[in-house]
């Protein structure tokens, strides 16, 4: 389930949550487990939406970041949810979400 097994993709800051889309959002891991999630925050790098993932049931604080795309299965429009794979890509992203974390905790 781990979105880049290279980096430490976890977030852990002081700030409550304030769930974009209450909308329970389920990723199986590389076992076959299904986990549920809610979409913590969302943003933007580079004309590409991303969303951390906190788990439903509040066992853990730990925040995942994926891609987010849009996909079409039978003219129906989904969220897929993509592990960040390429380093450059987690290099830019971690960044502008570090920023944000530090804008937050400033206000």
């Amino acid at each position: 389930m781990s979105n880049h097994d290279e980096h430490d993709d976890e977030h852990q800051h002081d700030h409550e949550h304030e769930f974009v889309d209450e909308e329970v959002v389920i990723l199986e891991d590389e076992d076959g487990n299904e986990h549920e999630f809610l979409i913590a925050e969302t943003f933007e790098v580079e004309t590409r939406i991303y969303a951390v993932l906190v788990s439903a049931d509040g066992t853990t604080e730990e925040g995942f970041i994926f891609r987010v795309e849009e996909k079409d299965v039978d003219g129906e429009q989904f969220l897929d949810f993509i592990a960040i794979e390429d380093d450059a890509e987690w290099t830019n992203v971690e960044r502008v979400y570090n920023e944000m974390l530090e804008e937050d905790e400033q206000e």
